[in-house]
Order: C-alpha cells, then sequence, then structure tokens
C-alpha cells in the first residue's frame, strides 16, 4: 500500500467525522441519515522476472541437442490479465544468431503454425509452455517438437484474461537449434526481449 493510498483512506475517514460533527442542539432536529465516502486506491502492479539474470544473462545452446530453456514470471493485479510478448532485439540482425559474417536463421514456423526444423541450412527457434488456465493462448501446437522463429516484431506468446495469484504466471520459452553439416565453428549469438503489458480494462 503506497503513501497516497494511506493518505486517501485517512482523508475519507476524516471527512465523514467532521461533517457528522453537528451541534448538540441540532441532533434532535436533524436526523437525516450522512452518507460517508470511503475511497481506496490500489495501484496496477506488474513485474516481470526471467530465471537466467545472471551476470551473463544468457540461454547456452552449446551442448548436445542444442537447446534451452528460460523461464519467464509475470505478476499482475489487473482484473482483464496481462499478455506476455517476446521479440528478436539483436543489434546485428534481430531474428538470427551471428557470429561474425555467417547466421544462423530463424526457421520458418510462426507462433500461429509451428513447424519441424527444415534440413536445407541451419535454424533456431523457440517453444512455449504455460499451464495456467487462465490463459487463452492455445499453446498445445508447440507439442511434438515443432519451434517458431524469433520476429523482429512483438509476438504476444501468453494473454491472461484474469490477475496472477501473488506468485506469479510461469511461462517456459524453450530455444533450439538445428545444425546442418559444413555449419561454420565460431560463437554464435543473440538476443530476444520479453515485454509484459497489462490487457486494457475498458
Amino acid at each position: 500500500m503506497s503513501k497516497t493510498t494511506n493518505a486517501l483512506i485517512a482523508l475519507g475517514v476524516v471527512a465523514g467525522l467532521g461533517a457528522a460533527a453537528l451541534p448538540l442542539s441540532s441532533y434532535a432536529a436533524d436526523d437525516t441519515p450522512k452518507a460517508v465516502g470511503v475511497t481506496l486506491t490500489i495501484d496496477d502492479e506488474l513485474t516481470i522476472e526471467a530465471d537466467k539474470d545472471n551476470a551473463d544473462n544468457k540461454v547456452d545452446l552449446s551442448a548436445d541437442g542444442h537447446t534451452g530453456a528460460v523461464k519467464v514470471t509475470v505478476v499482475s493485479n489487473n482484473t482483464k490479465g496481462y499478455n506476455l510478448a517476446l521479440k528478436g532485439s539483436a543489434a546485428t540482425n534481430p531474428t538470427s544468431l551471428t557470429s561474425g559474417e555467417d547466421q544462423i536463421v530463424a526457421t520458418k514456423g510462426t507462433f500461429a503454425a509451428p513447424a519441424a526444423f527444415g534440413t536445407d541450412e541451419s535454424e533456431w527457434g523457440y517453444s512455449v509452455a504455460n499451464t495456467n488456465a487462465n490463459n487463452t493462448t492455445d499453446l498445445t501446437k508447440f507439442a511434438g517438437g515443432v519451434y517458431a522463429g524469433v520476429p523482429a516484431t512483438d509476438q504476444i506468446i501468453v494473454n491472461a484474461n484474469k490477475p496472477t495469484v501473488s506468485a506469479g504466471d510461469t511461462t517456459t520459452i524453450t530455444f533450439a537449434a538445428n545444425l546442418v553439416d559444413g555449419q561454420a565453428a565460431g560463437t554464435y549469438e543473440g538476443e530476444v526481449t520479453f515485454t509484459a503489458s497489462n490487457n486494457p480494462n475498458a
């Protein structure tokens, strides 16, 4: 509760008591009910946290299988819920993993229609898992080893229609890469930005 909220509550009560402080002589003559207004303001809460917030702040796909995951937790007290979006945000090429002039491109699958990796070139992508019953986004399409390419603009991956519990709502995003023979050696890097927004109340 903020200081502003406390002040609003106190002012409402003080104003009500002040209005009722009539002279003694008027109590017998005026028995009209007195209305007292009570105001409580609760500010919108929205926080986002990723479990890879460490010194490197990276998901490493170098090990066998070339997969890695990050858990993103959103806390929202908005009555209409929130949405969580992601986009590629690397300065060199937002949607690719790059190493100098070499790159691993985003897979051709999309969030609406994720797909298996192709075999003609090295690709990378993401899949999403969220078990919140209030999530209106169908994520069953990511079953069976299919992925979506990271886009250059925000893609909503979770849309919850109610407030989260106090501990928040956790979404697991798994990144994976598929390498074809002859892919140049190097350390390939990219960046993904997650954004949480409260849904409009109107």
